[in-house]
């Protein structure tokens, strides 16, 4: 009787700790967003237009670019946790208030880690483009592959961080990115081909953690973009 209760006892313990920490993160994500918003609307009034924004959610947050592309004028506008839903809420801020002539887009890695459904993310992509189509007619748009992870359970990969994300949604809502460029007429970049093991997976080396890059990989990223730039 009284080991049930001692483990009955950690057991409510541990699911009171996982949803604390939960909405911690849930509140940080909020917080942060909001944060980027309010710094982007500050940044904006400095920005001249027809640069080269980049769009999306951590992956592009953490992507120095003006490092990798000194020769060119580009924007940051990436806000890490950042989901298509998040990106169609702030496409004000983040896209037609600086009037760029090209729009590079990687978003959709949070969507799968978060379960929504396939139609629901190609359904918000293929609003974000429609919407920046109506607003800024003459702006390029490149949509970005969604990158691979890294599953295999090592001292580096962190499960936690690649949560429920795998590559097998990830190809699958690749393939319907192509399909959507294509319709759309936008310009669609197979970035993650460049990233890819021999299994299938985001390079062992290219990863911080299994999903977010390295510096090695943010490398091979800016060698394939510098095509299109």
């Amino acid at each position: 009787m009284i080991k049930w209760f001692i483990s009955s006892t950690l057991i409510i313990i541990a699911l009171k700790l996982y949803n604390a920490v939960n909405n911690i993160h849930s509140q940080w994500l909020s917080f942060h967003y909001n944060e980027r918003l309010d710094y982007f609307t500050r940044l904006n009034k400095r920005l001249k237009a027809g640069g080269i924004l980049f769009l999306g959610d951590s992956l592009t947050e953490n992507f120095y670019l003006s490092e990798f592309f000194p020769d060119h004028y580009v924007i940051n506008r990436g806000v890490s946790g950042d989901t298509t839903y998040g990106i169609l809420c702030r496409l004000k801020t983040s896209v037609y208030d600086i009037k760029p002539n090209k729009i590079f887009l990687l978003i959709g890695i949070n969507d799968i880690g978060n379960e929504k459904s396939l139609q629901y993310i190609i359904n918000n992509i293929k609003l974000i483009i429609t919407e920046i189509r109506k607003k800024l007619p003459d702006s390029k748009i490149y949509i970005q592959s969604i990158y691979p992870v890294h599953i295999d359970v090592n001292n580096k990969i962190k499960k936690r961080i690649v949560g429920k994300r795998n590559n097998k949604k990830i190809n699958m809502t690749n393939r319907q990115l192509y399909g959507l460029s294509r319709k759309y007429n936008v310009t669609y970049i197979n970035v993650n081909k460049k990233l890819k093991d021999k299994k299938g997976q985001l390079k062992y080396q290219y990863t911080q953690d299994g999903l977010h890059l390295s510096p090695l990989g943010y490398e091979i990223v800016a060698k394939e973009l510098e095509k299109y730039m």
